[in-house]
């Protein structure tokens, strides 16, 4: 049977998290995204509902402490309890702090209840990532293995192959549902999505008949 779940996903305006949200919500999940941009999550959040699915969409701002605790105190109205955390931890902005403070009020009630996921999205899914960007992911994710020790709440992290080629952004989205949707099965930590990347065309030999 398929276990639905309480999701907030940060970052929200980019076409990787909207192509998430969008798949997560249609699956059944109770879905809120939060970006500065809230304008284009609400559009999103609006035709999704319209076809029966539970999305909402309220602004967060993730240099912003305030607006941090506001988006945690909407998400509690809005969808509870939050059982999976999709973010980008701030590296593509700068708002590395202010991710750390959303994870520190969203993991407990997490760990409390003795399950949940949270998965982290790199960077270059979404943008050119800054210096020092995958350095810090690996030290969160590391951080996250050791305090998720024995609690049922799952760390898992999504990067590029770099290959050069784009990322289809619902390709993350259907990696992400696969995730969610895995519990009790398995436990997809590490995953990298290489993209697809064209054969070289061959020249003609000539025809020396």
């Amino acid at each position: 049977m398929t276990e639905f779940r309480a999701v907030v996903v940060t970052e929200a305006a980019s076409p990787v998290a909207l192509a998430t949200a969008g798949r997560l919500a249609r699956r059944g999940d109770l879905v809120l995204m939060g970006a500065r941009r809230v304008d284009i999550c609400e559009r999103l959040a609006t035709r999704l509902r319209v076809s029966g699915a539970a999305a909402f969409a309220a602004h967060l701002d993730l240099a912003d402490t305030c607006s941090i605790d506001r988006f945690v105190e909407s998400a509690r109205y809005l969808v509870g309890e939050v059982d999976v955390l999709v973010t980008g931890a701030g590296l593509g902005d700068g708002s590395w702090v202010g991710a750390q403070h959303l994870a520190a009020q969203v993991i407990p009630p997490m760990v409390e209840a003795g399950r949940g996921d949270v998965i982290l999205v790199s960077p270059e899914l979404v943008g050119p990532p800054p210096r020092g960007a995958q350095r810090d992911l690996d030290t969160w994710m590391a951080a996250l293995d050791a305090e998720f020790i024995g609690t049922g709440v799952r760390a898992s992290l999504i990067r590029s192959a770099p290959t050069g080629s784009p990322v289809v952004p619902d390709d993350v989205g259907r990696l992400v549902a696969a995730m969610v949707g895995s519990r009790g099965r398995m436990h997809l930590r590490h995953v990298e999505i290489v993209p697809p990347v064209a054969a070289p065309r061959l020249s003609k030999e000539p025809d020396i008949r």
